[in-house]
């Protein structure tokens, strides 16, 4: 059976590395099984060949990967998953995409991505990417894990979806990535490290002017407003794991007080801690 996903391995224990290699990770998934995860660190195209998968996505709710669909999960993301129907899956983890050909082709996109709303929806996997998919399996049942094949057929991945699936395919499934700049990627690795937006600010080796007007122009908001939306998604998430209390919420996203933390879900939530726990317990479990 698969990790489900593998989306606790590639976690927090990676937040450390320099580099991230692409990797694919391929079996069974179990009726029941689920799993609850925030601040995604890498990437992940979730390639579905049998089964059913719901899937919650920050603000998307409800989507369901069914058989021969892929979705991708972007780093940064809020996510809880739940097997629907047992079946197997196939996962690439890649980090941001290094190759100038691969910027390149996704930079293209640009201007009709403009045009397009964003809705977390799956595409059909079909041919030349299911000869493709099942090239990437015998490779895996031949031992043939190495990171240089994995480099290459990352490659080969971009210029098939480029070369066969239609413009608003493309951006239908990768509409997270294309417009992911340096900084934004920047971004989205270290913020789950500092404690507010002047750490952030330090470690980037920006001045705060020039800091700010970049990530007004990449998030279009500020900084500590983005940061704190981000506090609030991963606390409502948190907040959906069976048997969590007040208290854990507190120690996990170090909150002063309870009077602090209770004043964060007042403003965000428009309810008490308390109530937070209730009401996202229920969307988790229905």
């Amino acid at each position: 059976m698969i990790n489900l996903f593998y989306l606790n391995e590639y976690h927090a224990n990676d937040m450390k590395k320099s580099e991230f290699d692409p990797v694919f990770k391929y079996g069974g998934i179990r009726e029941g099984d689920s799993i609850l995860n925030t601040g995604m660190v890498y990437n992940h195209l979730l390639f579905l060949k049998d089964g059913l998968i719901k899937i919650n996505c920050d603000e998307f709710y409800d989507r369901q990967l069914k058989k021969e669909q892929c979705i991708l999960i972007p780093k940064g993301a809020n996510i809880s998953l739940t097997v629907l129907q047992s079946g197997s899956l196939l996962v690439f983890i890649f980090d941001m995409l290094k190759n100038p050909f691969e910027n390149h082709v996704l930079h293209s996109y640009q201007t009709i991505q403009s045009k397009i709303s964003y809705t977390f929806t799956p595409v059909p996997i079909r041919e030349p990417l299911t000869s493709y998919l099942e090239l990437i399996l015998y490779y895996k049942e031949k031992g043939m894990d190495h990171k240089q094949l994995y480099e290459i057929k990352e490659r080969e991945l971009f210029l098939l979806l480029h070369s066969c699936y239609t413009q608003e395919e493309v951006i239908t499934l990768l509409y997270p990535i294309i417009r992911m700049s340096n900084f934004k990627n920047f971004v989205i690795k270290n913020y789950p490290k500092v404690k507010n937006v002047a750490e952030l600010v330090r470690i980037s080796g920006m001045g705060r002017t020039a800091f700010d007007y970049t990530f007004r122009n990449v998030f279009g908001t500020s900084a500590r407003q983005w940061m704190l939306t981000q506090i609030a998604k991963q606390v409502q998430y948190k907040a959906m794991e069976p048997e969590i209390t007040i208290k854990d919420l507190i120690k996990e996203f170090k909150f002063d007080s309870a009077s602090h933390f209770n004043r964060f879900c007042r403003k965000q939530f428009d309810c008490t801690p308390g109530e937070l726990i209730k009401n996202s317990s229920k969307s988790y479990f229905s």
